[in-house]
């Protein structure tokens, strides 16, 4: 790969400082690199072009400097290019943007050399159709489809179907259904499963049930998904990657599928899911409660 583009979160406090040290390690490696206005205002050996217009310009894959969300929002900004992702991750988390500050250089040094596979994401197709006939569609989310009360603390009744079949109604705070690549996201802190990335399933996981019987479902990714709205005493909301919202009534009905357009993300030589999921969830590691102490002085 030679052409790459470059997406940046500046609201990050280190971003400028590491444009421009992507920005030279870029051009030591030969790269033509290709950014929006303000982000090529940072170096000279950044050109300008819009993110809009990446893939007509001749521009292989992007890099996304920043964190988890950037690379969902840049996912959202670059539909219908088919540009591989790769992300720099300069957030807290870091499960899309696994490669972390000290190995920039690798990465890009990977990435010249065409030592990269592109991992094809799925994505969900979302839709609502209203109660009295009309149909709105929300942008394809890479991560979950949620249907949810938004910031009121009140429960709702949500029917739950797949593939046209009842499965239960329940009384929640909303319903999730997430992609493998969103499994370590919104769901997982909701007590969900992970799904590791190249799985062909969905999660489907239902947010604070009052019920203690329920448990996350794993589906094939194949399946329709449908959430009705059955009472709901505040107003009620649906989103894609918690970015995209739309508001729902009583009877109105969220429908969620497997989008035809898969997101592409580029996995450098050697990437190991396991080995992100024991640095980012800490597995094998012993607790330290040092802190304790100063509470028995």
């Amino acid at each position: 790969m030679k052409r790459i583009g470059l997406v940046v979160n500046f609201q990050k406090r280190q971003a400028v400082e590491e444009v421009k040290r992507v920005a030279s390690l870029a051009a030591e490696m030969g790269f033509d690199l290709y950014a929006d206005a303000a982000t090529a205002k940072l170096s000279p050996t950044i050109q300008v072009c819009d993110v809009q217009v990446f893939a007509r310009l001749g521009v292989e894959g992007v890099v996304v400097l920043g964190g988890d969300g950037t690379m969902l929002e840049a996912s959202h900004t670059l539909t219908g290019q088919g540009l591989p992702m790769m992300g720099l991750n300069m957030g807290s988390l870091g499960y899309l943007t696994s490669v972390e500050n000290s190995q920039f250089t690798e990465a890009l040094q990977k990435l010249r050399e065409d030592r990269f596979t592109v991992s094809n994401r799925t994505a969900l197709a979302v839709r609502i159709v209203r109660k009295g006939g009309g149909i709105d569609t929300l942008p394809d989310a890479l991560n979950e489809a949620v249907v949810d009360h938004g910031a009121r603390a009140k429960a709702v009744e949500l029917e739950l179907l797949l593939d046209e079949k009842p499965v239960a109604s329940f009384l929640c705070d909303g319903i999730i259904v997430a992609t493998p690549t969103g499994s370590t996201a919104y769901s997982l802190s909701s007590g969900g499963p992970i799904v590791l990335p190249d799985a062909e399933a969905l999660v489907v996981n239902v947010i604070c049930p009052h019920t203690l019987t329920f448990r996350p479902l794993v589906v094939r990714d194949t399946t329709r998904v449908a959430i009705r709205v059955v009472q709901c005493p505040v107003p009620m909301v649906v989103s894609s990657d918690g970015r995209d919202n739309a508001k729902l009534n009583i009877g109105d009905c969220v429908e969620v599928a497997r989008s035809n357009d898969a997101v592409p993300v580029i996995e450098l030589s050697g990437y190991n899911p396991y080995d992100v999921l024991r640095r980012k969830l800490r597995w094998g590691q012993r607790g330290s409660f040092e802190w304790l102490e100063h509470f028995r002085e």
